[in-house]
């Protein structure tokens, strides 16, 4: 069989690309692997916009298996629907809400759910309640939408391609799968800090916003008061403060009360266990691997504190000492990540801008045979992840803890005009 011309060409540079990986000793072409990088999320971004069209529209499933539609969109909908239903109260009760979702949903599900709550603060129910005003497929559908919209013109608009890898990833899909608000979280999150320096009003605002999802929005103040960016952090503070305020002369102060019961209800022994018990298989963090190998619940709480402080330590350093880039906020949205005990794999969207950010940077210095291996497994994880969890051998917080580090030895490495040092070079 002969080869032509094109063919051979493109054998020449897999060699090249080949050859500069199997040596690890000599800086990959950035043009090269930056291609092959397009294409892989190519093919994974066809594979899961093809998985979701298939899932939505009840077609024969390719990817993950759920038993119900956008199961948490349901939650998001019911909460506002009971609102302007006059069933406020029923929002923070786990029992009453679980029923009010069976009754109103019979025909989504195939069987009665046993532990669908409303974990969020009133400032998301504030947030989301237009969408009671359409039947759930159609406020599925505009929630969607909206919030990817939304993304696209904070984040997308100024990287359309990184963007378009970031809304296609395997975590992008668990988010459609989910009914979630991952999209909303990764417009507001690095659209503020992508404003810090140049309008820092406008980033406290869009980081304020985000205090709805309280877990991923805690260390972005301490962020903020390490980096000095004090204007930005009075807006983010009072755009925090001033959406509890609306929600609080919306649902009363009863509401509130409520809230922070049920957040105290939440943390008990009996409810933790039956959050692991129903959704543990999804869960990326360290706490969550420690108790699927069977861990002692304590032990497991120490692990993710250790791992939470050295998250914590990252983020203060690197904002203390380092000025405003993409490899800080890298830093910060990792260490969120280790922060958190109980995330699933669609929050690791909020990693993905990140993980475009570093593999960039990394192209313009040296990459290593396992890096780029450590690269495609951090990409593929959110979907991966959850079989390995099933069969007990947890993997999310190996990627969440290599990618923290990494991105802080490149913020280090970049500030010092140095190569950041990867400890496995292959």
């Amino acid at each position: 069989m002969q080869i032509g011309p094109p063919m051979r060409r493109w054998m020449k540079q897999a060699a090249v690309v080949a050859n500069a990986i199997y040596s690890g000793r000599t800086a990959c072409s950035a043009k090269l692997l930056l291609g092959v990088a397009a294409a892989f999320c190519a093919v994974v971004g066809i594979y899961d916009v093809l998985t979701i069209t298939l899932f939505l529209s009840g077609g024969p499933l390719i990817g993950p298996q759920r038993w119900v539609l956008f199961p948490d969109f349901l939650v998001f909908h019911a909460a506002a629907r009971a609102f302007f239903e006059g069933n406020l109260s029923i929002i923070y009760d786990f029992s009453a809400f679980v029923a009010y979702e069976n009754r109103i949903y019979i025909d989504r599900f195939p069987s009665p759910v046993g532990f669908r709550p409303f974990l969020y603060p009133p400032v998301w129910l504030l947030l989301i309640l237009p969408v009671a005003l359409l039947g759930v497929a159609a406020a599925y559908g505009a929630f969607m939408a909206t919030t990817a919209a939304i993304s696209f013109v904070l984040v997308g608009r100024s990287d359309i391609y990184g963007w378009l890898a970031v809304i296609t990833s395997p975590a992008a899909l668990w988010t459609m799968i989910s009914g979630q608000n991952a999209f909303l979280t990764v417009g507001l999150f690095y659209g503020g800090m992508g404003l810090l320096t140049r309008s820092p009003a406008a980033a406290g605002i869009l980081l304020g916003i985000l205090s709805y999802k309280p877990q991923l929005w805690i260390l972005i103040p301490v962020a903020l008061v390490a980096g000095r960016h004090w204007k930005a952090l009075a807006y983010t503070i009072g755009t925090a403060l001033g959406l509890s305020l609306i929600s609080l002369l919306v649902f009363g102060f009863d509401f509130w009360l409520r809230f922070f019961e049920m957040t105290r209800e939440a943390s008990s022994p009996e409810i933790v266990n039956m959050m692991f018990r129903d959704v543990s298989i999804y869960m990326t963090t360290i706490l969550a691997a420690a108790r699927i190998l069977g861990v002692a619940p304590d032990v497991a709480g120490a692990l993710h504190i250790a791992g939470a402080l050295a998250g914590i330590g990252m983020v203060w350093f690197a904002f203390r000492r380092y000025s405003h880039s993409n490899e800080r906020t890298a830093v910060l949205a990792a260490g969120t990540l280790l922060l958190t005990p109980y995330l699933v794999n669609y929050d690791m969207l909020m990693l993905m801008p990140a993980v475009v950010a570093i593999f960039r940077r990394r192209m313009t210095s040296r990459i290593y045979p396992l890096e780029l291996l450590f690269f495609v497994g951090l990409w593929v994880i959110p979907n991966v992840g959850v079989r390995f969890n099933i069969y007990q051998m947890p993997l999310f917080p190996i990627f969440v803890v290599g990618f923290t580090y990494l991105a802080f030895i490149t913020l280090r490495a970049m500030n010092q005009g140095t190569s950041p040092c990867w400890p496995f070079k292959g």
